[in-house]
């Protein structure tokens, strides 16, 4: 089967809604050439370089990134974490998981909050795009190696058990409100202060949170520049790196 028409395979009849309430095509089935489907899981991966986040095209962005772009720069990120006698990470194994986490929305798009998906219903079809992208795409023998890293690294990074899955999960949320700055001072956004409310106070690492503190502080004095500075601390509504982390390990009793 040439490629473009097992690329097509992956678009061409309805199904379930996704991310938006766009209809997702047909899920991709192995051809039987393990060449011509790896293309296509290829092809596929295009989808990440277009598919532009969610949350920031709804608050009129202009150019906003793409789900690749915040992987990208999470890979980055998991680089520069140290990995510490008192906290021990596998690093390239951060980096691999930042690059594969969000795969699934090269299928189903990217969810957001307001969208009021329930959470089963989105992890069913982020889980059969992913069987589609190992099973069908990465198929045979040939990709046998490739297909159990990938799955092994979305499993665990879903399952947020490990320290490395639970260090990409703030990688996360720091890359998050780390763009939500920039896009403030690129663009004169004042918005998004949602996205730091819901990112910030979930930081756990203290490496994440040192970096999350001094972007906080960034972020005031870029308000504070503007005039602002009150009405940003108001719209925060007392968020603070870190404040749903402690919280949580004050009720546990840790």
């Amino acid at each position: 089967m040439p490629a473009d028409v097992a690329q097509d395979a992956l678009t061409s009849a309805a199904g379930a809604r996704g991310a938006g309430g766009k209809v997702l095509g047909d899920l991709y089935k192995s051809t039987g050439n393990e060449a011509v489907d790896a293309l296509a899981f290829l092809h596929m991966l295009e989808r990440l370089k277009l598919e532009k986040r969610a949350g920031w095209v709804r608050e009129g962005v202009k150019k906003p990134e793409s789900v690749s772009d915040h992987m990208c720069r999470m890979a980055i990120m998991a680089m520069m974490v140290p990995s510490t006698a008192e906290r021990p990470l596998d690093i390239p194994r951060c980096v691999m998981m930042a690059l594969v986490h969000d795969l699934a929305e090269a299928y189903v798009g990217d969810f957001t909050p307001l969208e009021n998906v329930p959470g089963h219903v989105k992890a069913e079809l982020e889980a059969k795009a992913i069987d589609s992208f190992l099973d069908e795409m990465l198929s045979g023998d040939g990709n046998a190696q490739a297909r159990a890293r990938f799955r092994a690294l979305w499993e665990e990074y879903e399952a947020r058990e490990t320290p490395e899955s639970k260090l990409v999960k703030d990688l996360d949320r720091l890359e998050l409100a780390l763009q939500g700055v920039e896009y403030e001072r690129s663009q004169g956004i004042d918005t998004l202060h949602p996205f730091f409310g819901s990112s910030i106070p979930h930081l756990e690492h203290p490496s994440i949170r040192k970096w999350g503190e001094a972007l906080m502080e960034e972020r005031k004095a870029l308000w504070e520049e503007r005039g602002r500075g009150e009405e940003e601390q108001r719209e925060l509504r007392g968020a603070r790196v870190g404040a749903a982390t402690d919280a949580k390990k004050r009720a546990s009793g840790k």
